[in-house]
């Protein structure tokens, strides 16, 4: 079951970005008003924090970024808390 995060950014210029991430399969996707943003398979990794960054708007620019946590050790059976900040707030948060 992929654990899945919607939230909107913007006031004049509305945008909604998706977030979605499987713990099983490591399926991993970004995207901004159905457009891909990211997409990839993370079965693997080093960083305790995979982040991404990118920029959302064309007159109303916003920074975006999404955060996914993990533990050292069975971290595909743990839970991995998700956060997304726009312009550096806290907007919405979940945990796959």
């Amino acid at each position: 079951m992929a654990m899945q995060m919607t939230f909107e950014v913007g006031v004049e210029e509305k945008h909604t970005v998706f977030f979605s991430f499987d713990k099983f399969w490591g399926g991993l996707t970004i995207a901004v008003d159905g457009n891909s943003v990211v997409s990839t398979t993370q079965m693997f990794g080093v960083n305790l924090v995979s982040s991404w960054q990118f920029p959302v708007g064309t007159t109303e620019v916003h920074h975006v970024q999404i955060d996914k946590h993990r533990e050292v050790f069975f971290a595909g059976f743990r839970p991995q808390p998700v956060y997304a900040y726009v312009d550096g707030v806290l907007v919405a948060q979940g945990v796959a």
